[in-house]
């Protein structure tokens, strides 16, 4: 069963812009997270990181600040305006994309009719270290007129928390030129906290950089391991419920936002192209980690 794979293709879309957005100088736009926080959304500038805010404007459950001002109904009500910030655990990785003449994504199609499917897995995975999909085989989707594919593998070496290494596949029009063959290594990924501020002028989320990457003792290895685990699924989730007969919303999220952005060429090979895949792997992951806060 793919984790959270229909709630996750809004507002993964929502943490891609926020990523792209980020490497855009002078951005003041923020993104709203429909599924997460109060009713009306958790309201971010930039990137999320991984990060599921509290206090009195974050998550309704993760609300503990039993022992402040916000305790207060009438202190609150007499705010004008205010803001607070707070230390999160987030999610901290290094993500490098790049272009190769080859592909280990095996994949056989169904029958050229119009329900036709594409099933793909990477054979040798489990050769090079292990299958990120515990006990999925292979992925499966629309056999578009252009096709994204999408596997994760786990490091050969046993060092927690491993690293990972995925793979793009685009075939049949555009893609096959745009995408190609497209491998992305990532570090091992660690929990790291951030400094989380709201604004109330604005009901703005912003989070910093990162205070430290060193790995908290209430955390473990072993445990971050399998929350990345599950959002490696997800991922799979995301790229293969995103296909249709036409196009791949993930990979028509990366161009469109490349031809607009930068001026790109839309269906040629860019090291741009390279940076946007590094960042909505990167949104992906931060927002598949939150719901297991």
């Amino acid at each position: 069963m793919l984790v959270g794979t229909f709630d996750l293709l809004n507002n993964f879309l929502s943490n891609l812009v926020a990523q792209i957005l980020e490497i855009i100088t002078n951005n003041s736009q923020s993104l709203t997270f429909s599924q997460l926080g109060n009713k009306d959304g958790l309201h971010f500038l930039g990137s999320i990181r991984g990060v599921l805010p509290m206090g009195p404007n974050g998550v309704p459950a993760f609300d503990t600040l039993g022992h402040s001002p916000f305790s207060n109904s009438e202190t609150v009500a007499g705010m004008r305006a205010y803001n607070y910030t707070l230390n999160h655990q987030g999610l901290a990785s290094n993500i490098s994309c790049s272009y190769q003449t080859t592909s280990p994504i095996a994949f056989a199609a169904s029958a050229a009719t119009s329900n036709a499917t594409v099933t793909y897995n990477v054979p040798s995975c489990g050769a090079i270290g292990q299958a990120r999909f515990m006990n999925l085989s292979s992925l499966t989707s629309v056999y578009g007129a252009n096709t994204l594919m999408y596997w994760a593998c786990q490091s050969a070496n046993n060092t927690q928390p491993p690293s990972y290494t995925v793979y793009l596949r685009g075939v049949r029009g555009g893609y096959s030129d745009s995408v190609g063959n497209i491998t992305c290594s990532i570090s091992p990924i660690k929990p790291a906290p951030f400094p989380v501020t709201y604004r109330s002028t604005s009901n703005v989320f912003t989070a910093g950089s990162p205070l430290s990457a060193n790995e908290p003792a209430s955390s473990p290895p072993t445990a971050f391991s399998l929350i990345s685990n599950y959002s490696f699924v997800g991922m799979g989730g995301v790229i293969s419920q995103g296909q249709n007969f036409d196009s791949n919303l993930v990979a028509e999220s990366v161009i469109t936002y490349g031809v607009k952005s930068f001026g790109l060429q839309p269906y040629q090979k860019d090291s741009t192209y390279l940076r946007l895949y590094e960042r909505m792997i990167q949104g992906i992951l931060e927002y598949e980690v939150c719901p297991f806060r």
